[in-house]
């Protein structure tokens, strides 16, 4: 596959950008309205140049309202900006304009055209060329590089050409996920619905499902296509144009997310730091420009200088770390800056701010310290590529280095000692409230969702250490316990349990709640007894035993005799039992040959 850049077209209205993209490709925009006839085709603001071996893809700025709406989409994607100047022109308002944004999109090399150059004299190019440094001096984060070009001079052109070819590929941050903005929807007969958009992070195949965050609904792809070719694949940084399966094209909006399940969360509200072009007051509502999305938003600092700032959604955004952004009034660009947390935790403001600030300096260390105290029963890790923008296995090496802390990698969850301290406690509460309790990390883990299997089993361990736990098989269990052999003990306790309760025997796994053992202990018991006889499996859920069970099948055999059938009705009038259980012994009734069900009523056959 060729290498590829992609290179924003920016500059003031008529300043030659569409003549000079055609100049380089061929491709006069707006003049070819086919374009959407002759299969999945890229926006018609969007063109490409290629030698064989390095593929360039161009995004035409045409306007303002165009740079905010097309260009924010590739954001992340584009490897160079040019800048088209018109020599007869010079620096316009829409030029500066498009600086500001690009700083605030984080693109930072830029190719300056200085286009027709030939209405001017050299002296014009120089004042020119002064001006641009002048411009440029107030953006220090900026790289820039100046080409003198005509249209009509093939030897400048050709020029820019080959400078283009040989343009290295900036290094973008890949989250290693696929994660596409929408940035234009249509049909294509024959196919349906077609997007198109920038790939920002991982890649997509033919057999890939994409996930719609918007709709909350998984999409297949039946066509992939760069540049109006069809390829099994696609990577991080090119055009791509998808055709996709499982939804309609009214379904879809400019601005929706795809990518891949159980890797983005979505919240109404995102902290951020704040790079404002003038002074604006605090609560206001503004236009909120992400990728291809377009959001009001409300703004709320956090502090007096305004650098951090909540921004309020009326829906929810599905955000990652460091990523960009745009705010905007009717008229002019306010300002931008990047996503610190897309995620909302449970912190207090002053707390919060310090978290942003660590944010800000990509301080991660100090920032999970922060998290650990506001996350009091562990802090999962899944979520370090939405959160921080890193591996799981990059967050894993920061959290080992957190003093006093438990990671568990199996299940990517940091827990703090005050979450020690209280899996502790709710063990103690467990043996004072029944001392035969038997402990395992399995049980934990079942009681408590927060907990993970070697977070407990850590944790059982160390009791035992310190002679607060003691070992009778597999299990651990209070120095005061008074049990003998464990599976006897089990035995014989679910065993009188389901004896005593008769007909109303308990759910299994509330019956194991009421013990304090683990589900598979349990299960092991239930089975044994079904397999001796002693119990009878009613339903997924009951049990009873078989002694109950023969009894309660009498009677139920007594009352046809008596009344002429046996439905629901007339069973709980002799029985006032749950309709769960009613139901049940009626189902289990059904079995037997010898009766016959009309309507919900039985009957006995008659021989």
């Amino acid at each position: 596959m060729q290498d590829n850049l992609i290179i924003g077209v920016m500059g003031h209205i008529d300043h030659g950008k569409t003549s000079l993209i055609r100049a380089l490709n061929g491709f006069w925009g707006d003049e070819r309205s086919d374009e959407r006839e002759r299969g999945i085709t890229l926006d018609l603001s969007f063109s490409n140049l290629s030698n064989g071996e390095k593929n360039i893809a161009f995004i035409d700025v045409p306007g303002h309202e165009k740079l905010v709406k097309n260009m924010i989409a590739g954001a992340f994607g584009l490897d160079y900006a040019m800048l088209v100047v018109s020599a007869n022109e010079g620096i316009m308002p829409q030029t500066l304009e498009h600086l500001k944004i690009s700083s605030l999109l984080g693109i930072h090399n830029f190719l300056v055209v200085l286009s027709k150059i030939d209405l001017v004299d050299k002296k014009r190019i120089q004042e020119l060329k002064q001006e641009i440094k002048q411009c440029f001096a107030g953006f220090e984060s900026l790289k820039y590089q100046i080409f003198e070009v005509s249209i009509y001079d093939s030897a400048s052109m050709e020029n820019l050409k080959n400078s283009l070819f040989m343009l290295p590929k900036s290094v973008h941050r890949d989250l290693g996920f696929f994660r596409y903005y929408i940035d234009r929807i249509f049909v294509i007969k024959g196919s349906g619905c077609v997007v198109s958009g920038t790939l920002l992070d991982g890649s997509i195949t033919l057999e890939d499902k994409v996930w719609c965050c918007n709709l909350e609904r998984l999409l297949g792809i039946k066509n992939i296509q760069c540049h109006g070719e069809s390829v099994p694949w696609a990577k991080s940084g090119q055009r791509v144009a998808l055709n996709l399966s499982g939804v309609s094209h009214n379904e879809l909006k400019r601005g929706d997310l795809l990518t891949k399940k159980g890797y983005l969360r979505g919240f109404d509200r995102v902290e951020v730091a704040l790079h404002l072009f003038e002074e604006i007051p605090h609560n206001l509502e503004a236009m909120f420009f992400i990728g291809a999305l377009k959001m009001s938003c409300r703004i709320l600092f956090l502090e007096d200088t305004k650098k951090y700032a909540t921004l309020k959604f009326k829906s929810p955004i599905y955000s990652i770390f460091d990523e960009r952004f745009i705010l905007r009034d009717d008229n002019h660009t306010l300002g931008g800056g990047r996503i610190l947390s897309p995620i909302v935790d449970p912190m207090k403001k002053a707390q919060k701010l310090t978290f942003l600030k660590f944010l800000n300096q990509r301080d991660f260390k100090s920032a999970f310290e922060i998290l650990l105290k506001a996350h009091k029963k562990g802090l999962g890790l899944i979520s370090a590529s939405q959160r921080f923008g890193i591996s799981q296995s990059e967050a894993l090496e920061i959290a080992q280095k957190i003093d006093n802390c438990f990671v568990s990698q199996k299940s990517l969850v940091v827990y703090s000692k005050e979450a020690t301290k209280l899996l502790r406690d709710i063990i103690c509460k467990i043996l004072d409230k029944n001392p035969n309790a038997l402990l395992s990390a399995a049980l934990l883990t079942q009681k408590q969702s927060w907990v993970a299997n070697d977070f407990a089993q850590h944790i059982l361990d160390s009791l035992l250490q310190e002679g607060i736990l003691c070992k009778n098989d597999s299990f651990y269990v209070g120095v005061d316990s008074k049990i003998g052999k464990v599976q006897d003990y089990l035995y014989d306790k679910i065993y009188s349990i389901l004896q005593q309760q008769g007909f109303e025997p308990m759910a299994p796994y509330n019956l194991y709640d009421m013990l304090d053992i683990d589900r598979k202990s349990g299960d092991d018991i239930y089975k044994k007894l079904t397999k001796e006889r002693k119990i009878v499996r009613l339903s997924h859920k009951l049990f009873v035993c078989t002694q109950a069970l023969t009894q309660i099948l009498n009677e139920m055999r007594n009352i046809i005799k008596k009344e002429g059938y046996l439905d629901l009705n007339n069973f709980k009038e002799h029985f006032n039992l749950s309709r769960k259980y009613l139901i049940s012994y009626l189902d289990y009734l059904d079995s037997f040959s010898d009766i016959e069900n009309t309507g919900g009523k039985r009957i006995i056959k008659s021989c």
